[in-house]
């Protein structure tokens, strides 16, 4: 095992954990948006038949 080789393990394990890391992101904003969205819908319930 050279240099080069170790140096391209490193990048793919860093390259993984990013999109890892932004593939939890988008959940959670997908997740927040979602609960925005419900939230909304309910006060638009509330006023119009409450």
């Amino acid at each position: 095992m050279n240099e080069d080789d170790i140096a391209r393990g490193v990048a793919r394990g860093l390259h993984e954990h990013e999109r890892r890391r932004a593939e939890g992101n988008a959940r959670s904003l997908l997740a927040g948006l979602g609960i925005m969205v419900a939230l909304f819908l309910f006060f638009i319930w509330l006023v119009t038949y409450a």
